[in-house]
């Protein structure tokens, strides 16, 4: 497993576990990111108690996005060094997933949040933390063969 990042020395970082995920849309190849203001990162997010990587995934994305989730599939893993931004210096273990949009649920409980469908080469260097960076460059690399 890959670790993203520079540790900075005398930095105390909080152990945060997370599942996203990647959701291609099949008519035209776009993938669904959240955007918080002129914030760009994958649905998805932090591990709640005693949640499995499956469960949070589920929960963040309906509280981001509203939908349900349908052929899930594990992508990929990575540690990072991260700037959890309100939570402070993180030590991430993010566990990255592929499916698609199941039923709508509800509106997104998350407010702030908005779905984007984008073209993932325009976004591979917007996103704001470098571990999605990483894994979206990963995904468009790997992307004929996943779909296959």
């Amino acid at each position: 497993m890959i670790r993203i990042g520079k540790k900075v020395e005398g930095v105390i970082y909080t152990k945060r576990p997370a599942s996203y995920v990647i959701i291609e849309r099949e008519e035209d190849r776009k993938i669904a990111i959240a955007t918080e203001g002129k914030t760009y990162f994958f649905l998805g997010g932090g591990i709640e108690n005693i949640e499995t990587e499956i469960e949070a995934l589920k929960r963040e994305v309906i509280e981001e996005a509203g939908h349900s989730l349908k052929n899930i599939k594990y992508f990929d893993k990575v540690t990072a060094w991260a700037d959890g931004v309100k939570r402070g210096p993180l030590d991430v273990t993010a566990t990255f997933y592929i499916a698609n949009f199941d039923k709508k649920i509800t509106e997104p409980i998350e407010k702030d949040h908005k779905v984007l469908w984008v073209n993932p080469s325009d976004y591979k260097d917007k996103l704001f933390h470098e571990y999605q960076r990483y894994i979206l460059q990963e995904y468009i690399d790997r992307r004929d063969k996943i779909n296959d």
